[in-house]
């Protein structure tokens, strides 16, 4: 096992489910958003299938980074704000800080650290939110 692959899911089917999982989604929106029948969408995921092309476009209008999950390198989109991501963000520092004070520029650094590290990752790293805050105090 490579050092990136505790980092990065190493197959269509995992990374599939990461992004999936980013964007909030069932595997049931994803048979409405796609139009692949559930089986399908089961095996795409499974790594029993891999998708064709119609599919990759679908997922693509709907916010999937389909470059991440062809390849496993995410899309940089420099000034692109992923909304969802954010309020998740928001809504873990919140959580993490509980009724601790923080002053606005201290916060906003802390949730800019989360937000890129989640962007990078597709995932909040409870580890890192808590570090981050034992940091600022």
């Amino acid at each position: 096992m490579s050092i990136l692959s505790t980092y990065m899911p190493e197959t269509f089917g995992s990374r599939l489910i990461v992004e999936r999982e980013r964007l909030g989604l069932s595997q049931g929106e994803m048979h409405a958003i796609s139009g692949a029948s559930r089986r399908a969408q089961f095996n795409y995921e499974q790594g029993v299938r891999l998708p064709d092309v119609g599919y990759l476009a679908a997922l693509a209008q709907r916010g999937f980074d389909v470059l991440y999950l062809v390849t496993g390198t995410r899309v940089t989109r420099h000034g692109a704000v992923d909304e969802n991501m954010l309020c998740r963000v928001l809504v873990a520092v919140d959580v993490a800080l509980g009724n601790r004070p923080i002053d606005a520029q201290k916060k906003s650094k802390l949730i800019a650290l989360v937000y890129q590290s989640a962007s990078d990752s597709g995932q909040i790293d409870q580890l890192l939110v808590k570090k981050a805050i034992d940091l600022a105090f």
